[in-house]
């Protein structure tokens, strides 16, 4: 049995099915497989092929594997419901409600949406709910199978050492690079104007002015400004804490204080509270950077380069001291590759302005301050240090311990899907309607009368 990875997207699911139909003849639907009690549309298949790279030739080998992940897929489902594995409508809902509003900030209003749908919101919710929610299942199931399965150094050898020679991943080019970000800070004058300005705004609002409609004309925050100042549902853990602990306090439809964060002065409206999820509207209001502060910066920056050139105070040293930024200040400022942990990246994943740096820095060596602007449009000057640089070569053990122990580990817990898919197929009722497909495995899949 060949391994496999759920990997239908919610994204895809989403909007897949509706892109898919489009300007093409409706499929006329049919059941060519049970799994337990669940029916598999000839449509479902058809939609999973057609996410498929455009470069793959869809042959009926093809067709076969992704039959097979869609019936190991039902199974999940089918099992998750035999274990009761928890999941709300509430939290299907949720994650519903999250991926329009991504949706309309992308399209730019809720009628663009359904302009694109063909339908009302509400209409397009009912109809995806269900699939959605055994997308869900599906996802908590694989977790649950695939959850703490560990891998030693052993194993990892072993793994490399099964793989034929020209079989071996080619590894591009990949830096160890650090970086030193040093923010201005804003003149009290600034933050004075702009906590007026905020607090102006939330007189307007106690006067019976629309919250929305100012957030709409006055937040600085581009992400909700077009949406009233409204954001995407969270929980705790996932902004900065004054604003967690503010918009957890608050009783729905009411406003809160002025608070300050590391992006400026915000006032908030609790939209709804469901449990440990909430949804606010905010408008952000920043303090202007004068000049003086950013030349001040710029001084700050180059006084740090010299004594790190010196060698007065070592890099790490300046890091910790120095840094503003508190994601990559914990590791010494090495930026890490987010998919394995290590702090060798790909040279193909940098930054451009980071890529267009390192290209001209040589290992050992630390690049001037350098302007450059945060996602925000918000300007800080960083420093970068070359610590390594690997060529291009094979996978070798040496070298990329990590990569391959990821890649082991990955393939370890692709095995244990591969074992809990091979022993739940002996145990589950499953149908293939006859001659619709001719697949090597249908002879041990399809259960015996």
């Amino acid at each position: 049995m060949k391994s496999f990875q759920i990997g239908i997207l919610f994204l895809l699911l989403i909007f897949g099915n509706f892109l898919n139909g489009q300007n093409k003849p409706q499929i006329i639907d049919e059941v060519i497989a049970v799994v337990g009690n669940t029916p598999i549309l000839r449509s479902e298949l058809e939609v999973l092929i057609t996410q498929l790279d455009p470069d793959i030739e869809v042959t009926e080998e093809v067709k076969c594997d992704m039959f097979q992940k869609l019936l190991i897929n039902k199974m999940l489902v089918h099992q998750a419901e035999i274990d009761s594995i928890p999941l709300t409508d509430q939290e299907v809902e949720d994650r519903i409600d999250n991926n329009l509003r991504f949706f309309e900030r992308q399209m730019n209003s809720r009628a663009n949406v359904e302009k694109y749908l063909g339908m009302t919101v509400g209409e397009y919710k009912k109809q995806i709910f269900h699939k959605l929610k055994a997308q869900m299942l599906m996802e908590k199931m694989e977790q649950s199978i695939r959850a703490d399965i560990k891998i030693t150094p052993k194993e990892v050898r072993d793994y490399y050492n099964r793989i034929p020679q020209d079989s071996l991943p080619y590894i591009s080019s990949e830096v160890e690079v650090s970086q030193i970000v040093i923010k201005p800070k804003y003149s009290k004058e600034a933050i004075e104007i702009a906590r007026e300005q905020i607090a102006l705004l939330k007189e307007r609002i106690l006067a019976g002015e629309s919250f929305a409609r100012l957030a709409g004309y006055y937040s600085e925050d581009p992400g909700s400004k077009s949406q009233g100042g409204l954001l995407p549902e969270f929980g705790r853990g996932e902004m900065v804490p004054e604003f967690e602990r503010t918009a957890f306090s608050l009783q729905i439809d009411s406003m809160s204080d002025i608070i300050e964060t590391p992006y400026g002065f915000h006032v908030l409206l609790l939209v709804d509270k469901r449990g440990e999820r909430v949804k606010v509207r905010h408008i952000l209001i920043r303090p202007i950077l004068m000049e003086d502060d950013l030349n001040i910066a710029s001084q700050k920056a180059d006084s740090i380069y010299q004594l790190v050139q010196s060698g007065k105070i070592t890099w790490c040293e300046a890091v910790k001291q120095f840094s503003d930024d508190d994601e990559t200040k914990p590791f010494c400022g090495y930026l890490l590759d987010q998919n394995i942990g290590t702090q060798r990246i790909p040279f193909d994943y940098l930054d451009k302005d980071i890529a267009r740096s390192v290209s001209e820095m040589k290992i050992g060596q630390y690049a001037e301050p350098s302007l450059t602007k945060a996602p925000d449009g918000s300007p800080y000057y960083r420093m970068l240090f070359l610590k390594d640089e690997t060529k291009p070569h094979i996978a070798n053990l040496e070298q990329d311990w990590q990569r391959i122990q990821a890649m082991a580990l990955e393939d370890k817990k692709d095995r244990q899907m591969d074992a809990w898919a091979e022993k739940k197929r002996k145990e589950t009722y499953i149908y293939i309607k006859p001659n619709y497909l001719v697949c090597g495995y249908f002879n041990d899949w399809i259960t015996k009368k």
